[in-house]
């Protein structure tokens, strides 16, 4: 059985959508990142760690050994500089100033954890990256933005799947990438370990 560690939405709408069934586990993480950390070895790192933290609530619940657990971590990076989520609304405007009328990446990583033998995990991880390029926001377009509060737990401090799209001049990959699982290569991934849509597409 597929279990998704995560609590979030969107990741599961996008599950769902693409026809997959699958459980749900809720297992906290800290996101706290190292000093100096890259960005790609930031998000594959979260993402394994809600993996695995995934993994060990389920077991505990009624997991079996069939079970294969994915958790995943999304980031937007901004020459260089992984934005995160906002502290608060003021640090929402801060980012999305910044992204204005910029290029800048989105990377969500997967991570797969199964029992193997015994004990034993096989833990895989893959990343995507996606580039988005913002028109110019005027300062009234990020105040309205941000007072609807829907940044404020999305990375970089917006959804391109909500009010943000217009924000947007050019994406360049994977759109699904954007809103927290890159579908194309999740699929991919799954297929190679027997794991198939089984629900109609929406």
């Amino acid at each position: 059985m597929l279990v998704l560690a995560s609590s979030s939405p969107r990741r599961s709408e996008l599950l769902r959508k693409w026809g997959y069934e699958f459980r749900l586990v809720s297992a906290p993480v800290s996101e706290e990142l190292e000093e100096g950390i890259l960005p790609e070895e930031a998000v594959r790192s979260l993402a394994k760690r809600k993996a695995l933290a995934g993994y060990q609530a389920w077991q505990r619940e009624n997991g079996s050994a069939n079970d294969l657990i994915l958790g995943a971590d999304t980031i937007v990076v901004l020459e260089d500089k992984i934005l995160g989520k906002p502290s608060d609304a003021e640090d929402a405007e801060r980012m999305l100033q910044a992204l204005s009328g910029k290029t800048h990446r989105v990377m969500t990583a997967i991570a797969l954890v199964a029992r193997k033998e015994e004990q034993d995990l096989n833990i895989e991880t893959a990343v995507d990256s996606t580039t988005v390029t913002f028109r110019q926001l005027s300062r009234q377009e990020i105040r309205d933005y941000v007072a609807t509060g829907e940044p404020m737990d999305k990375a970089a401090a917006y959804a391109i799947q909500g009010g943000a799209r217009d924000f947007v001049l050019k994406i360049e990959g994977s759109p699904t990438n954007v809103i927290g699982l890159p579908m194309e290569l999740l699929t991919a991934k799954l297929q190679e370990r027997g794991v198939f849509p089984t629900l109609k597409q929406l």
